[in-house]
């Protein structure tokens, strides 16, 4: 079963860190950290990143991999 190919979010979404809303990915795309911007692409509700950002900042527990149905 292979999964979905999941496209890197519009830099149209970015958004600056404090005026982020609710369901918007909070990864912080900036270098400046005093002016942060986060992607601000829509999130499921269940995290608090998009599904690009997720996969670049989540890691399955060991023993916990996928399994084929």
């Amino acid at each position: 079963m292979t999964r979905p190919e999941i496209t890197k979010p519009s830099p149209r979404y970015q958004t600056p860190l404090l005026e982020a809303r609710a369901f918007q990915c909070r990864f912080i795309v900036s270098e400046d950290m005093r002016e942060a911007v986060c992607c601000g692409a829509p999130t499921s509700g269940t995290s608090s990143w998009c599904e690009w950002h997720r996969q670049l900042v989540y890691v399955r527990p060991h023993g916990q991999e996928r399994k084929a149905a």
